[in-house]
């Protein structure tokens, strides 16, 4: 277990929003040296809280305008859906849920043609309840702020 102090929480941010800053801009920015810095990241990524890096993707620029978000009812225990959905390379999200649904799925799709072709996938192991195609996103996938998110707030009443 690795203690989560006020450095660490800021580490994450920072990383979270440009993991290609270097120690020794993380080390600037937070009033470390970039030894402490690297040594610091290397225990939270062997403590796992930091799993890895990785380049955001514009999937519009590369011919997937289209954000579907897909609900799909299905036995809970069928696995077979589970290969078929990992097995889908459009699909960049799924996540089995709680409710009238069994899983929640995000795919980008290139038309409305395309989305069908995949729901004929999926249809093989039960309806799809609702199908969205997103028209915009207020809040974008987007790192969560750890230091505010830890800090107490007032309780309305």
């Amino acid at each position: 277990m690795i203690t989560l102090d006020e450095i660490n929480r800021e580490l994450i941010d920072l990383l979270q929003h440009d993991a290609r800053l270097s120690y020794r801009e993380l080390g600037e920015r937070i009033g470390l040296s970039a030894p402490a810095v690297a040594e610091r990241v290397r225990k939270l990524e062997d403590a796992g809280v930091i799993r890895g890096y990785r380049a955001v993707v514009d999937y519009e620029a590369l011919g997937f305008p289209l954000l579907c978000i897909i609900r799909v009812n299905a036995p809970s225990a069928d696995r077979e859906l589970d290969d078929t959905i990992r097995a889908i390379p459009e699909v960049i999200e799924a996540n089995r849920v709680t409710g009238s649904e069994s899983h929640v799925i995000r795919a980008r799709v290139r038309s409305t043609a395309h989305l069908e072709e995949l729901l004929n996938e999926l249809w093989t192991h039960g309806g799809t309840s609702v199908t969205n195609i997103v028209t915009s996103s207020p809040v974008p996938r987007r790192p969560m702020d750890v230091t505010a998110a830890l800090r107490e707030r007032p309780v309305s009443r």
